[in-house]
């Protein structure tokens, strides 16, 4: 009974929906511009899942629509002034990432149902984040499957406000970084900073991204890594002065899997980085995220929700192992491949998450 539950678990279905798709789309000689197809129903898919989640779905879900209710009864010039007085003033006493409820105000224009709201959320994020695969990724199903297990409990159902700044940022914002467009990354950058004062730490990456990426520059950072681990709380102090946002210092904390699965990434990018960056220059961009998300992960090692803050770089990994499985030879790849998707289901598995639509549980409250 345990496996059938598990086997008919939405999160589980996705993934067998996701690769039977590519299979069906491969297969089909007709079909124009194949990636596109992939990439639109699946983007549809999240925006499903996210958007149609139960409230119970996700640590902050609830705690939203409590947000989401009282904004819906606080003026329009309460929030106005709210924006002026922390992001002009810098007045701590009145809250933090006031453009966050000046966006929901903006949607309520539209709807009070925090359900559509949800909706709302699920578009805003998840279709910049399909066209940013469709744009930059060899291999949207590999993508895809990358975000179903290890960020979709980020984006998709936890987070409304940085998941906002994520799109905007990143998302959003990658574009104007390969492109060298300083003066409309700010404006993003500046946007996604009153919705999720975090979205700043994504702003060096327009001055690191092409960073000439050598072996001997990724075995030089990555060696790093042992000595930010041992220097991680205070570190992570630093960081909780600097970002405004109570992490707090939690004894035993570890995101184990994780830091496995980001040095496990590292070492065979370290390994395939000269064809990798051979066949694609733009990958310099990948290696660079890679680098500032492994070296930030011994964060997440005094409190997991310094996780929100790699975050904003490890994203990149969607695209980078695309770029590590094409960097093999052409009979490698299904050997590979099979590794990879295999690794993704165990670990799906392995987590087992618990997922309702809104129609399968009792009403919002």
């Amino acid at each position: 009974m345990k496996m059938i539950s598990i086997l008919l678990n939405p999160y589980f279905l996705n993934i067998i929906f996701l690769i039977s798709l590519a299979i069906v789309i491969n297969n089909n000689k007709n079909l124009q511009s194949k990636s596109k197809v992939f990439v639109f129903f699946a983007t549809l898919n999240w925006i499903v899942l996210s958007g149609l989640r139960h409230i119970s779905i996700g640590s902050d879900t609830r705690a939203y629509y409590h947000s989401f209710n009282r904004t819906l009864w606080t003026s329009w010039g309460e929030l106005i002034n709210n924006f002026t007085e922390i992001i002009i003033f810098g007045s701590e006493e009145l809250g933090k990432d006031p453009g966050y409820y000046l966006f929901v105000k903006i949607t309520q224009l539209l709807t009070h149902n925090y359900q559509v709201f949800l909706v709302i959320i699920a578009f805003i994020f998840t279709v910049p984040l399909g066209i940013w695969i469709y744009r930059n990724s060899k291999n949207s199903l590999i993508s895809f499957l990358i975000y179903s297990v290890l960020f979709y409990s980020f984006f998709s159902i936890t987070g409304i406000r940085q998941t906002i700044a994520t799109s905007i940022v990143v998302l959003i914002g990658y574009k104007y970084i390969r492109e060298r467009r300083l003066l409309a990354f700010i404006l993003l950058s500046f946007i996604g900073f009153t919705i999720h004062k975090s979205a700043l730490v994504f702003f060096p990456f327009y001055f690191l991204a092409n960073k000439k990426v050598t072996k001997k520059y990724l075995i030089g950072m990555f060696a790093v890594f042992p000595l930010l681990m041992y220097f991680r709380i205070p570190l992570a102090l630093l960081l909780q002065n600097l970002s405004g946002y109570e992490y707090g210092i939690y004894e035993g904390a570890g995101t184990v899997n994780f830091t496995i699965l980001l040095l496990l990434v590292a070492i065979v990018g370290l390994w395939k980085s000269k064809t990798i960056l051979t066949n694609n220059p733009q990958a310099t961009h990948f290696f660079n995220a890679l680098i500032i998300s492994v070296l930030a992960t011994p964060l997440t090692w005094v409190n997991p929700s310094a996780m929100r803050v790699v975050q904003y770089y490890s994203i990149f990994l969607m695209l980078l192992v695309p770029e590590i499985i094409n960097s093999f030879k052409k009979d490698e790849r299904p050997m590979v491949y099979f590794v990879v998707i295999g690794l993704l289901v165990l670990l799906l598995l392995r987590s087992n998450p618990q997922y309702m639509f809104f129609w399968q549980g009792s009403d919002l409250g």
